[in-house]
């Protein structure tokens, strides 16, 4: 009878270490930590200590010296300086998204067969099956970059989508400007929230680039190449190359003179508005 006792009381006591470790490996546990990490807890910032575990929505802020890794099983959540966000995982269902209110988010996840990750900003949201991605969350714009796998980033203004493969970032702006840059970028193809392509290499590319008031900007599309220069002292460049044939402008001071060369009519040239055409018919 005592054997019995004894037999089931170490039943008992495995069953409950069972499920005690059950419970521990399904929540977010701090396993590195440095500098000042905050918690808030019933309205009040407490510190957040090493082997603490994170509670579901609770709200988790580094400030500009403080450093945490939240881990759970093989995936994690890091908190570089300056960042505050709340995890919150799916009842039911094993999806966990990170609501980033601000700050830099490294992600660590693992790779399954349905997306089971999210991390929400206030502009973009990005959802992944398994990778190793960044997000960067300010007041006017949040960027990804992915380093492993592909991340699939929406605008959540808008809805439109853009799947981002490892060695791209992808910035959303407040205005809902979408860029996509790095290796590879000029395959990207955002799509809207119908399924339909808005944006890709075929609509073309284009670059501006500042320097000390001067601006200069390149336009590749289906009509054509397109070049040009502007300065801060009234000086003006633009040159375009299409199927139709070639132009090139200069505007300075507010004089304009112009050449454009057609596909085989002719030449025009216009100087502060006096035009001069000469027509070469097909010797062109």
């Amino acid at each position: 009878m005592l054997d019995r006792m004894l037999t089931l009381l170490l039943l008992v006591v495995a069953m409950s270490f069972t499920l005690a470790s059950a419970s521990l490996a399904d929540d977010w546990v701090a396993v590195k930590l440095r500098g000042q990490v905050l918690q808030l807890v019933g309205g009040d910032w407490a510190k957040l200590q090493r082997g603490d575990v994170v509670p579901d929505d609770r709200v988790i802020r580094t400030l500009g010296n403080g450093r945490v890794d939240l881990k759970r099983d093989a995936e994690v959540i890091s908190l570089g300086g300056n960042t505050q966000i709340q995890i919150k995982d799916r009842t039911g269902k094993r999806f966990t998204t990170v609501k980033q209110h601000f700050g830099t988010v490294e992600i660590e996840a693992e790779v399954r067969n349905v997306q089971h990750f999210a991390v929400e900003t206030p502009f973009l949201a990005a959802v992944v099956k398994g990778t190793h991605f960044i997000v960067k969350s300010g007041k006017s714009e949040a960027s990804v970059k992915v380093t492993r796998g592909q991340v699939e980033v929406s605008d959540v203004r808008s809805g439109a989508h853009v799947l981002v493969p490892a060695g791209q970032r992808i910035t959303v702006t407040a205005a809902g400007e979408i860029a996509v840059t790095g290796r590879g970028a000029g395959s990207a193809q955002i799509v809207g929230p119908d399924g339909q392509v808005i944006s890709s290499p075929a609509a073309g590319v284009n670059a501006t680039v500042g320097v000390a008031g001067t601006n200069a900007g390149v336009g590749v599309g289906t009509s054509g190449v397109t070049v040009g220069v502007s300065t801060p002292v009234g000086v003006g460049v633009g040159a375009e190359v299409g199927g139709g044939g070639a132009s090139v402008g200069v505007d300075v001071g507010g004089t304009n003179v112009g050449v454009s060369v057609g596909g085989g009519s002719g030449v025009s040239v216009n100087v502060g508005g006096a035009g001069v055409s000469l027509g070469l018919g097909g010797l062109l």
